[in-house]
């Protein structure tokens, strides 16, 4: 199904989460909806891809984590040049009631109160979109009429993590949207039965389709705290020079923003709340069993990424990222290795994975923050190894890219070329071009530019002593 534009529509992605569930891929720096979980693109990327099939990537707005800037912008602009046009960033997180009043303040100013954000998470998954879109069409006509519109997903096992809505009669404004006659927030295991028994409740998807002057009303009604202390923290909307928009957050002053979700602060509260019903294979990707049961398995169930192997096991998650990992006479395991770390946990114990990562965390564990290898808004950085009086990394450039290192980085550090050509420029010496096997140490006190001028990555070895 080709989706048909909606001329009014401005897709907003929240681009926040940290994703502790599905560590040790997903980290602090490189939260899940930015990892590499299912290959080609990662799940802000699939997100951006399936919203802006309904409208002009131009009005594309993304609120994002300051600290992830870099490698947000980096992965939109892939994309598309210009993707990342329309970029929000929050100092600190203030959960989705700031993030979405911040959306709407600029969109209202940008394109106008009568814009219709379409809110979606950067980090769910859409095996099915055509549904969706079919719903967004039908919900566009309620949130054009004043209503909050969210998306009920067909609910398909009594699960304690999501949210439900029950929905009550249709409205009869807007065929197929149904008014919300209640929320129900992560019930007992028997409460989600009784509830799939009776029918009549959806798990709540998180996407929103909302007016930007009606949900800026129902913030103000419901919420006015919140709205008024993202009002104040927002500066004046800055315009660059491939007419993107943005504008500055104060950070103190974003930090006194109360924080809240929009379904407590608003939906909740609300009486003009709609629901789309829709089945678009939708999941949150919240837990490595939420990727079992998204993967392709093998006959006895076992989903492999990597160098993997089992024998006589079944229904196992295996992913290996750096060497052979085998699992023999084992079932329903979750084991995911990485550069630095291997994680095995019952398949189905998200809860367990998460109170490990908090552990990590209480200990200020560099795993739990960061990666071996680091995307960077130049290139990648991978860190070899670290051991008393030096420390050992491959620093890969993309082309035309430029790595700057000031006196005090630069310290102590030398590098190899091992592919490309190296442009190396510092304010004490005339531009060098070094090629393959060529070593040079850093200058003190100089700040260094390490350049990549040529068409291919460079890779260059970087050792630092002391």
């Amino acid at each position: 199904m080709s989706a048909a534009p909606i001329t009014d529509l401005v897709p907003v992605i929240l681009a926040g989460g940290s994703g502790t569930r599905l560590w040790p891929a997903s980290r602090a720096r490189l939260p899940k909806h930015l990892a590499d979980l299912f290959g080609a693109h990662s799940l802000l990327q699939t997100t951006a891809l399936r919203i802006t099939a309904l409208a002009p990537e131009q009005r594309l707005l993304t609120v994002a984590a300051a600290a992830q800037a870099d490698l947000v912008r980096r992965q939109l602009e892939t994309l598309a040049p210009g993707l990342a046009r329309h970029l929000l960033l929050e100092p600190v997180g203030r959960n989705t009631a700031a993030a979405v009043a911040l959306a709407a303040l600029y969109a209202a100013e940008v394109w106008g109160p009568e814009a219709l954000l379409w809110v979606c998470p950067s980090d769910h998954l859409m095996t099915a979109p055509a549904p969706l879109y079919a719903a967004v069409a039908a919900g566009a006509v309620a949130a054009r009429a004043g209503r909050l519109v969210t998306f009920g997903i067909e609910a398909t096992r009594p699960e304690t993590g999501y949210g439900y809505i029950r929905a009550g009669a249709e409205l009869a404004e807007a065929p197929g949207v149904l008014a919300a006659a209640e929320f129900v927030e992560k019930p007992a295991f028997e409460v989600a039965e009784a509830m799939l028994r009776d029918g009549g409740y959806a798990w709540n998807s998180g996407m929103f389709l909302l007016r930007a002057a009606s949900i800026l009303a129902a913030l103000q009604r419901h919420a006015p705290e919140i709205l008024a202390a993202v009002r104040a923290a927002m500066g004046p909307i800055e315009w660059g020079p491939t007419a993107g928009g943005s504008c500055r957050l104060d950070p103190e002053a974003f930090r006194a923003v109360p924080s809240a979700p929009i379904d407590k602060a608003v939906m909740e509260r609300s009486d003009e709340v709609a629901v789309v019903p829709c089945a678009p294979g939708w999941s949150d990707v919240g837990s490595w069993h939420a990727i079992w049961e998204l993967a392709t398995r093998d006959a006895a169930d076992n989903a492999l990424s990597g160098d993997a192997r089992v024998v006589a096991g079944r229904g196992n998650l295996v992913r290996s990222e750096s060497r052979l990992v085998a699992l023999a006479g084992v079932d329903d395991l979750t084991v995911i290795e990485t550069a630095d770390a291997v994680l095995v946990a019952r398949r189905t114990d998200s809860e367990a994975v998460k109170t490990l990562v908090g552990g990590l965390v209480a200990d200020d564990r560099a795993e739990a923050l960061k990666h071996r290898r680091e995307p960077m808004p130049w290139g990648v950085l991978t860190r070899l190894a670290e051991r008393p009086g030096y420390a050992l990394r491959e620093r890969a450039i993309d082309p035309g890219a430029v790595v700057e290192l000031d006196a005090a980085a630069s310290a102590g550090l030398g590098w190899t070329v091992i592919e490309g050509v190296l442009e190396l420029r510092t304010a004490a010496a005339p531009t060098e071009q070094l090629a393959p096997g060529a070593t040079v140490t850093a200058t003190a006190g100089a700040t260094h530019h390490l350049g990549n001028a040529g068409s291919s990555v460079l890779r260059l070895l970087e050792v630092e002593l002391g």
